[in-house]
């Protein structure tokens, strides 16, 4: 799970939090649509009247005592935006209520009481997605990148750094560039008349691809995110910026054209 997923939404377990809306992005007010433990096991936990919205159990005046819930548990709650009305999907992760310190007999009787407390949400619909390419890249290229992506916001940064690695690699091939390795590809791509900044970036994309693939490095969201972003720009400068530059040129062609023709 990345930190892209990460989101903050104030008194979740009440009818109406608030927040940021993922699909409009305001800060507005949610209508809470439903609550439900999805995970060690399935559960509702519907809101009682009458009663707080903390208060999961809706057992009434039940004279049996309700099993205590798993110290960690994920409950799913589905927010309905005020303002556009699309819904969101918000996973809510539980986890021990330890006292600091350390008292040892606290701490067991915590965990003898299966004490727990919301860690942290995670935002599982409208997924975000780290970067995009733009489409003016070929589509082999965006679809490895687009991988890549899908691999770093679920967390799995070094099948990230693979997946942008590959990425580099196509765009090596469809330029044409040639060479024993990738190394080698990448720099023949400063004969295909690509900046050698470019050249640069596309290089540190290779090596972090590297060192996670065969020296099994880890790395940071964003140390590789921000390779994400030198492959953005490098397909920024190697393909739109042509794409832009040959749409003016045709553009004052066709001013000229006018010009001699009296239109």
């Amino acid at each position: 799970m990345s930190e892209c997923s990460r989101i903050t939404i104030e008194d979740i377990d009440t009818r109406m939090p608030t927040g940021e809306c993922p699909n409009c992005t305001l800060n507005v007010a949610f209508n809470h649509v439903s609550r439900r433990d999805v995970w060690p096991a399935l559960k509702d936990r519907p809101f009682t009247p009458g009663r707080s919205g903390m208060d999961f159990n809706s057992a009434g005046s039940s004279p049996d005592p309700l099993p205590k819930d798993d110290v960690f548990r994920v409950v799913e709650h589905i927010l309905s935006c005020q303002s556009c009305k699309k819904t969101a999907v918000v996973h809510q992760h539980w986890g021990p209520d330890l006292p600091a310190g350390e008292d040892h007999e606290a701490i067991a009787a915590a965990f003898r009481e299966k004490a727990s407390k919301p860690r942290f949400l995670v935002l599982v619909h409208p997924r975000r997605s780290a970067q995009t390419l733009d489409p003016a890249a070929p589509q082999e290229v965006r679809d490895l990148f687009s991988e890549g992506t899908r691999c770093q916001e679920a967390g799995a940064l070094r099948a990230a750094a693979a997946m942008y690695r590959a990425a580099v690699e196509e765009l090596c091939k469809e330029r044409g560039a040639t060479g024993r390795n990738l190394k080698d590809k990448i720099a023949d791509l400063a004969h295909k008349g690509v900046p050698a900044e470019v050249v640069r970036d596309l290089d540190e994309a290779r090596t972090l691809g590297n060192w996670s693939l065969h020296d099994g490095l880890a790395f940071s969201y964003a140390e590789v995110d921000d390779v994400a972003s030198l492959i953005q720009e490098a397909v920024f400068i190697v393909y739109v910026q042509p794409e832009q530059r040959a749409a003016l040129r045709t553009v004052r062609q066709q001013r000229r054209d006018q010009a001699r023709n009296g239109s």
